[in-house]
């Protein structure tokens, strides 16, 4: 089959990756990537695993685009159309069925969808998917048990919705015991410390307050500890997030990394990942990610945050700095635990029964293989 996948843009983030996976792991399928913005972080990584790329740069209101978008859909022939994200899901859906494509499969990432925290494009974006929905895709593809809930409330097709949750690769993302010391090595880290870490662009729904605020409490009880934040804007040039590290007394305790290439060795590096989340959130990869390296995790309550962690971890309501903390420092006083290599070891084992990459290409060829059918 010819599968062609039409995603917003191929930049950092959570739908860019799983793509990326699925064209790297399926050596049956073609598949060809259109992204409606320009080339980003992905594109030379699927480049280089042989898969062919377009880049329209588009411009929302950009008519010729579209129709661009529409001759190009002609010109390739494709099997099946999959989209991706707000954008890639209504142009994209709206263009291939203009070019007469038939099987056509939304990719639904979000979740847990607050309105009043959307912006308008957005909301109206969606109410018009909401419409569509029952005119366009054969399939919707959901990432999590919480987006399909999320979906079905917003009035969503019911019948074409379908759960395939993210595989990760599990050769990458391991115990590593050279990449946590050259990690450790690296910032210049004690191995007697308590080492937290979190992922995340900043954005309000990742909550990053609500994470400081809990790390001021943990260190009104005398713990020694060091907090890395990695992701997009987490750095010294974002006065705002420094501002709020300096009022609440952290500058020794937290470390600001920016973007980082091998989050592999990241998560190998820390003791305990922290999910802050408050909203908005699918299916977290950073979250199975660190489990897969053996690193337990606490987590809020938001996307599916809590099903990947299952009992192996810590799950608390987002936005309450005072659970947040008892969490993490109920994790930190279980580690010098004989147990806790076993809960280290639980973690790589619960992503590796419930969430490999294997399991994710079974499900999405089995979906192609019954759309074209």
């Amino acid at each position: 089959m010819k599968v062609i996948h039409i995603i917003t843009s191929l930049g950092d983030g959570g739908a860019e990756n799983t793509l990326y996976k699925i064209c790297k792991h399926d050596s049956v399928n073609e598949h060809i990537i259109i992204s409606l913005k320009r080339a980003d972080k992905y594109s030379l990584l699927l480049k280089k695993v042989g898969i062919k790329v377009y880049h329209l740069n588009m411009k929302f209101y950009s008519i010729l685009n579209f129709f661009y978008l529409i001759k190009l859909l002609h010109f390739l022939k494709p099997d099946i159309v999959q989209t991706w994200l707000i954008h890639g899901d209504l142009i994209g859906g709206i263009a291939s069925k203009l070019s007469g494509i038939k099987n056509i499969i939304w990719n639904v990432r979000y979740s847990n969808l607050k309105f009043e925290k959307a912006n308008l494009i957005n909301i109206l974006l969606i109410r018009i998917l909401v419409i569509f929905s029952f005119i366009i895709p054969r399939a919707i593809i959901v990432v999590s048990k919480s987006a399909k809930k999320n979906c079905e409330n917003l009035g969503y097709c019911k019948n074409k919705l379908m759960l395939i949750n993210n595989g990760y690769e599990l050769s990458i993302f391991k115990n590593n015991l050279n990449k946590r010391i050259t990690f450790r090595k690296k910032l210049n880290i004690s191995n007697k410390i308590v080492v937290l870490g979190n992922v995340a662009r900043y954005a309000k729904m990742k909550d990053h307050l609500t994470l400081l605020k809990a790390l001021s409490l943990i260190q009104s009880h005398k713990i020694n500890f060091l907090c890395v934040l990695i992701g997009s804007e987490i750095n010294k040039n974002n006065l705002t997030l420094v501002k709020q590290i300096k009022k609440l007394n952290l500058s020794n305790n937290v470390k600001l990394l920016g973007k980082y290439d091998d989050i592999s060795q990241v998560m190998n590096g820390i003791d305990i990942y922290i999910q802050s989340s408050k909203y908005g959130e699918g299916f977290p990869n950073v979250v199975a990610e660190a489990m897969a390296c053996q690193t337990p995790c606490v987590v809020t309550n938001s996307g599916d945050a809590s099903y990947i962690v299952g009992r192996v971890g810590w799950v608390v309501p987002p936005s309450i700095p005072s659970k947040l903390a008892k969490a993490i420092m109920n994790a930190i006083s279980k580690k010098n635990n004989s147990i806790w290599n076993i809960r280290c070891v639980e973690a790589r084992l619960r992503i590796q029964n419930f969430f490999s990459i294997d399991k994710m290409m079974i499900n999405y060829k089995k979906l192609w293989s019954t759309v074209c059918g």
